[in-house]
């Protein structure tokens, strides 16, 4: 079957892009896209942009990639400002643009490609039978994506924790992470500049913080209404980070962030893109990402496309581009869950709360961050280990962290490898939220070992960098919450994720499975 018509149901970066790359690559489709407000009427203030995204958008679309570059701002540093101190890491972002501007970039774009565009409400329905191929890229809460539930196979789950958005007319030198504590609890800032004298804050707070400002249930009658109560009540908190100035609102008010996961993306000629069909916490920076890379994918897929039905090529988008967004989605569930229980670790070190933050979701290790940011590795395991920085050594880390002694009030360990022993309690992890109910019955678990006598807790299961990962959550949980020494089980392939958990405090001990 030969596409003709093409219809597009949502008007943010996904649809638009998707849009324009097959209006480009087959000038003689129809493309019509279907979005109800303008780009000046979009939520939110900015979004980050990735040296992955980037680097694929000059290769899908050189003309559109170098309107980005000219519109965005950018820079290339981040870190934590914290009571205790400062940690900056070099080399982390690439830049930032105004959400408003780059969704007129990519509607400028749209309409000189050849795309029909229409600005009102468009429900899947009503243009179905006019179609060969509907794009629904209706955002997270896609009316499409309910509309069809059962065959997409779709998920949605809540967050724990609350999110709002603000913008500030404040000069940022990069992105910023700070926590601020007031009478009601704990409130974190994810921050940075898309302007010279603009940025943009994502503030997370616990649901019960939030509740005691007594701003978090509140009901809307204008759906483009902030919530002024709270942006004045975060802007006195965040005063020093302000200098002064208030927080900027643009449909800010507390949620939740949602997470969607669809077994299956397509149904018949519908495909889900963009956020209907997968999110990411915003603090991973990838929403935008897997949005635009995502539209790449599926021109792609009809590319190639010859005498076939719509559903081959649709196969062949979903089969190649799943395993990435799968991955990248696996990445921003780690990275939310440690922002949701970031008041755990609010003792560590700048630079040791820097490198809990870098191997959170096992994406950076500490070798590769003595590689890409040295001073901050070093500052990270002298801390540690109680040494001079000068006598960090510069390789071979593993061995180096492994050979550090415990001190406990009642024992010595000479170095971090455990073997087991009397003292030494096992328990089986095998849930992934180190928060959540699973975890807390291990918690338990291992609270009845104490009394029976156990002074190390050993965490085993599956031997894969996943459960490796989630073993060290919960031995970070259980560390927080009970006097007792962990001792993580790993794999020699999944080593390091576990001397990275040794030096951001996730577990005390190691035990290599495989006997190297």
């Amino acid at each position: 079957m030969t596409v003709r018509r093409v219809h597009v149901v949502g008007g943010g970066p996904a649809g638009l892009f998707a849009a324009r790359l097959l209006a480009l690559r087959h000038p003689d489709w129809r493309v019509r896209l279907h979005e109800r407000n303008p780009p000046e009427e979009t939520f939110g203030f900015a979004v980050g942009l990735t040296g992955g995204l980037l680097k694929a958008l000059q290769h899908a679309d050189p003309d559109l990639y170098q309107e980005i570059i000219d519109a965005a701002h950018t820079f290339s540093s981040s870190g934590f400002r914290l009571p205790q101190g400062d940690a900056s890491l070099g080399r982390f972002h690439n830049g930032a643009i105004s959400r408003a501007r780059l969704l007129r970039l990519l509607l400028r774009g749209a309409v000189g490609a050849g795309v029909q565009v229409e600005s009102h409400s468009c429900d899947v329905g009503d243009i179905l039978d006019d179609a060969d191929l509907v794009i629904a890229a209706d955002g997270a809460a896609s009316a499409t994506r309910s509309r069809f539930q059962e065959e997409f196979g779709a998920e949605v789950t809540p967050g724990r924790g609350r999110f709002i958005w603000c913008g500030a007319k404040a000069p940022l030198d990069g992105g910023v992470f700070m926590p601020v504590k007031t009478s009601d609890g704990l409130f974190v800032a994810h921050a940075y500049p898309y302007g010279e004298t603009r940025s943009t804050f994502v503030i997370e707070a616990s649901a019960e913080t939030v509740s005691r400002t007594g701003f978090g249930d509140r009901r809307w009658s204008d759906e483009g209404e902030s919530d002024d109560a709270a942006l004045r009540y975060l802007s006195e908190a965040f005063s020093a980070q302000l200098g002064g100035r208030s927080f900027l609102g643009n449909r800010s008010r507390w949620g939740w962030f949602n997470t969607v996961r669809c077994a299956r993306w397509h149904h018949g000629k519908v495909v889900l893109l963009g956020d209907a069909a997968a999110t990411a916490h915003p603090s991973l920076g990838s929403g935008t990402k897997i949005a635009m890379e995502s539209a790449i994918a599926l021109a792609d897929a009809f590319s190639s496309m010859k005498d076939e039905p719509v559903e081959a090529a649709l196969d062949r988008f979903e089969e190649s581009r799943r395993p990435e967004v799968e991955r990248l989605q696996e990445r921003a569930q780690r990275s939310q869950l440690w922002w949701e229980s970031f008041e755990v670790r609010q003792h560590l070190s700048p630079a040791r709360m820097a490198v809990a933050y870098l191997s959170r979701a096992g994406a950076v290790s500490l070798d590769d961050l003595l590689v890409s940011d040295p001073e901050i590795a070093t500052r990270a395991l002298a801390e540690f280990a109680g040494v001079e920085p000068g006598e960090v050594p510069g390789s071979g880390l593993t061995d180096w962290v492994l050979s550090q002694p415990v001190q406990t009030p009642h024992h010595r360990y000479p170095h971090r490898l455990n073997s087991p022993g009397p003292s030494t309690a096992t328990v089986q992890v095998d849930c992934g939220d180190a928060w959540g109910p699973g975890a807390t019955k291990l918690v338990e678990q291992v609270q009845e070992l104490l009394h029976r006598g156990a002074e190390v807790i050993r965490l085993t299961g599956e031997d894969s960098r996943g459960a490796v990962l989630d073993r060290l959550a919960v031995g970070e949980r259980i560390r927080t919450e009970l006097p007792v020494l962990v001792d993580v089980a790993a794999g020699s392939p999944h080593l390091h994720h576990a001397v990275d958990g040794v030096v951001a405090g996730r577990t005390d001990l190691v035990h290599v499975t495989d006997g190297s």
